[in-house]
């Protein structure tokens, strides 16, 4: 079935953030995985052309978080029905300034990078297909990664795979990296001998899934297992390690040991600098998970250093505080049992944790499951407190919560020219609504209207 044009309304913050906004890009952002497609461009669009010749540009409609913020392709010439469901076009992995994505159209398959600068520097480039044979590895969303190098200008892409050689089923990972700076592909045999029995079977079972980048090191997270780490990529020696997640985390699994629901409905990770974050949910009913349903969410972190997880923070659902000024926005928030504002009242989807140093996460959830729109809110675990919320709409995923990455390559939008892109000064998190003028086609008002409305 080919892929609609979908129309969509990037989120409207409300809370106590969305009141002193300032101009300027997020910092860091939730970046729905699924792009809309769309003709309009605004200061983040960049542009390239494939190898056959076809235009593509990429565009971005940034929010803060908790707001969802969407990208958008534009092909021109090329029909909406070129593009498919059983290889949609994709956001595949991001770090730093730069954002990998997969496009899928005439038989074959595209990947471009888009690297984020100041307005009117920003690029897009297709990345160059790897020379192979036949019979060698086709490259899968999932196996891909990107390492930003110390300058700031320049990237390794990087595709993960794994095989079993010889009779005593030695496995072996591959990794095929793809370097900016010599525009040329090569690989590497990487061997599992060096780590532990336990540890060699949890990477040969590994989904190879999200990626993540920390502390110079490439990461893919399982979330039903824990994390194979490629490290020293850059020096020209990979070395595989694997990070497992606590042991004492919550159990997700039915009496066969299979998932409820599939693991992104109860945990996620993301990376703050040198510290990988462990967000997880444990629901008195794993399975239903409506209204009225208790949780507990539990906050990890580790450094690849330390030897272990260490819990960072905790909250039950039933302590959690709601400002009755959300009352006006979200009135389905209301219990009658407790008489106050409820968090329980929602349908819970997935956690988000924050890409900071601090002890928020992210929720995203639902007043009822036939809705076209879903909530992302923003809860602080050490107060036990809702600090914004944000409502967003779903298209055509009304009954699948698409995916979403956090992403900080918008703050490389804010630099000025000549400014250190590896290490960017972070600016202040109180910022407009919609990000930039071009915005009030697609969000129907300027900052100052939102600004206005998120205090209604």
């Amino acid at each position: 079935m080919a892929l609609p044009a979908l129309s969509f309304q990037p989120s409207t913050l409300m809370g106590s953030k969305a009141a002193d906004s300032a101009s300027g890009f997020p910092d860091w952002v939730f970046l729905c995985e699924e792009p809309r497609f769309s003709e309009r461009r605004n200061e983040t669009t960049a542009k390239c052309r494939t190898g056959e010749g076809q235009a593509v540009e990429v565009s971005f409609w940034l929010v803060d978080p908790p707001g969802v913020s969407y990208f958008t392709f534009n092909c021109p010439g090329l029909d909406a029905s070129v593009f498919h469901d059983k290889e949609p076009p994709s956001l595949v992995c991001a770090a730093a300034a730069f954002v990998v994505f997969c496009l899928s159209f005439r038989g074959s398959i595209h990947h471009f990078v888009y690297r984020a600068a100041p307005a009117g520097k920003q690029s897009l480039q297709p990345l160059p297909d790897r020379d192979r044979d036949p019979s060698s590895t086709v490259f899968r969303r999932t196996g891909f990664g990107l390492l930003p190098c110390a300058d700031g200008e320049h990237y390794a892409v990087t595709y993960i795979d794994r095989q079993c050689l010889g009779k005593d089923s030695d496995w072996w990972f591959h990794a095929h990296v793809f370097s900016s700076e010599t525009r040329a592909w090569s690989s590497h045999r990487l061997s599992l001998r060096h780590l532990s029995k336990s540890d060699r079977l949890m990477c040969c079972r590994h989904a190879l899934s999200r990626q993540i980048a920390v502390a110079g090191s490439l990461g893919w997270v399982d979330l039903m297992s824990g994390i194979v780490l490629l490290c020293n990529l850059l020096d020209g020696n990979p070395v595989i390690k694997f990070i497992p997640f606590p042991e004492s985390r919550v159990s997700f699994l039915d009496e066969d040991g299979h998932p409820e629901l599939a693991p992104q409905y109860y945990c996620n990770v993301a990376c703050c600098g040198d510290l990988i974050k462990f967000i997880e949910v444990e629901f008195d009913d794993p399975v239903v998970r409506t209204s009225g349903i208790g949780w507990r969410a539990t906050l990890w972190e580790r450094k690849i250093s330390w030897d272990k997880w260490e819990i960072r923070s905790t909250v039950d659902v039933a302590n959690i505080s709601v400002d009755q000024s959300f009352s006006a926005v979200l009135p389905g928030l209301w219990f009658d049992e407790t008489q106050k504002l409820d968090l329980k009242k929602l349908i819970f989807y997935t956690p988000l944790p924050s890409r900071r140093d601090d002890d928020l996460f992210y929720m995203v959830a639902k007043v009822n499951a036939d809705d076209e729109t879903a909530w992302a809110i923003a809860v602080d675990m050490e107060r036990a407190a809702v600090e914004a919320m944000a409502q967003f709409s779903l298209g055509r995923y009304k009954y699948h919560i698409a995916m979403y990455s956090s992403c900080d390559f918008p703050k490389y939008l804010n630099m000025t020219p000549g400014a250190d892109m590896y290490n960017p000064v972070d600016k202040c998190s109180k910022r407009d609504v919609c990000c930039q003028v071009e915005c009030k086609a697609v969000c129907g008002a300027s900052a100052a209207d939102s600004r206005l409305a998120s205090r209604t």
